[in-house]
């Protein structure tokens, strides 16, 4: 996301793509200017120069708030560092942040891993998902795919007052704003920390389109976290800036990228199609341009994990006729296993996974070992992969003049 926000095309991918301002300069609370971008005179600003210092190297930290509790779901920030982006670890010193918040009962909040430790927990209520309802009505896909994906865990969501949706922990309603931004705090106290600077500024990835109430959901997130300045960009558009300075080679002649990206609880299919650079194409340039985007709910990363745990339980069940289902703490430790198999297994055939003391009975401690080969794994996240996959189809049928 800062890769991108440094490209040149970055502010004309945001007004053709449907990015832009969450939060304009120095005050969240107010709508998008339209003038930004502008001098005082209304005369558009000049174009800043390699030369020239950019907010996005000193004050920014690039962001994705995550929808998830794993390693490929969660939330993540990177600030420049020597020229370069770099992914600043957290508190714990991990590199990805759950976005999970959790409630004790006497109230107090967690946020991260600490919360993540609690996801099954009978001691306090573990949030997750809580980002797909930013701006969100209560009659939503959203709430219903939330609704469905957490199902088990103790937190309602309900209407507030305006019909949006919200979420009720212990008797108290929590903006989906509120619960989102103490994730970007923790976020912007770990880039602060590893920066050593102030951070003011966020550049957030979010899924295409950028519509209004997502907008302005992301503008309250911003200013309870307090950032001063959020640039809202597409993930796709920021995957396909950032990748050109990867792959320049490759991406110098394409037309057309499809974009898939799997979150915590939804996956999306994105188009993108260059156009010319400018209003009119005579900038002599080029920008990638959002053509279509289908988004599919309750088919995300989370599922790729889901699916494992079921095969453990399955599994032990059928060795020792002991659901583990409903153990709070087993369920926590094979969730553990199964985010940390499936890393390794990017770089191994076959991986042990082995939970010695996972549950008794009257005739002792029983232990869950088993071993998960890469092709096992294939076939279990299979249905998911294909599930968001299938999106193809329909996100080229939106896009307009189609690929």
């Amino acid at each position: 996301l800062l890769q991108a926000a440094q490209n040149p095309k970055f502010q004309e991918a945001m007004r053709r793509g449907g990015g832009g301002d969450g939060s304009p300069d120095g005050d969240p609370e107010r709508e998008p200017d339209p003038s930004r971008g502008r001098t005082d005179s209304g005369e558009p600003a000049p174009r800043r120069t390699a030369e020239q210092p950019s907010y996005f190297t000193t004050e920014a930290m690039g962001c994705s708030l995550g929808e998830g509790s794993k390693d490929w779901s969660g939330a993540c920030a990177a600030v420049f560092e020597g020229g370069a982006p770099r992914v600043v670890e957290n508190e714990n010193g991990g590199r990805v942040t759950p976005s999970v918040v959790a409630f004790a009962d006497d109230g107090e909040a967690l946020v991260g891993l600490t919360a993540k430790k609690l996801l099954f927990s009978s001691r306090a209520t573990a949030v997750y998902g809580h980002q797909l309802l930013l701006g969100r009505a209560f009659e939503s896909r959203e709430t219903e795919a939330l609704l469905a994906a957490t199902k088990a865990t103790p937190f309602d969501v309900v209407p507030d007052e305006q019909g949006l949706a919200a979420v009720r922990v212990h008797g108290v309603l929590h903006p989906p704003a509120e619960l989102a931004a103490r994730t970007l705090a923790a976020l912007k106290e770990s880039a602060e920390r590893v920066a050593g600077r102030s951070v003011t500024v966020a550049v957030a990835g979010v899924p295409a389109p950028v519509d209004e109430p997502l907008r302005a959901a992301m503008a309250a997130v911003a200013r309870r976290a307090g950032v001063q300045r959020l640039e809202l960009v597409p993930s796709a558009v920021a995957a396909a800036l950032a990748a050109e300075d990867e792959f320049p080679d490759e991406l110098a002649s394409a037309g057309t990228l499809g974009v898939l990206e799997m979150s915590g609880l939804s996956s999306s299919l994105t188009v993108l199609a260059k156009r010319p650079e400018g209003a009119e194409g005579g900038g002599g340039g080029w920008v990638w341009e959002v053509a279509a985007s289908h988004r599919q709910h309750g088919v995300g990363g989370e599922s790729l994990d889901g699916a494992l745990v079921e095969h453990l339980v399955r599994g032990f069940r059928e060795a020792h006729g002991i659901d583990l289902s409903a153990d709070h703490l087993a369920l926590v430790r094979l969730h553990e296993a199964s985010e940390a198999a499936i890393l390794a297994l990017c770089s191994s055939p076959s991986v042990p996974v082995s939970l010695p003391f996972i549950t008794a009975d009257a005739s002792g401690p029983k232990h869950l070992e088993q071993t998960l080969s890469r092709a096992a794994l294939e076939r279990l996240i299979e249905p998911a992969l294909a599930a968001a996959i299938d999106a193809l189809p329909a996100a080229l049928a939106d896009a307009s003049p189609a690929p």
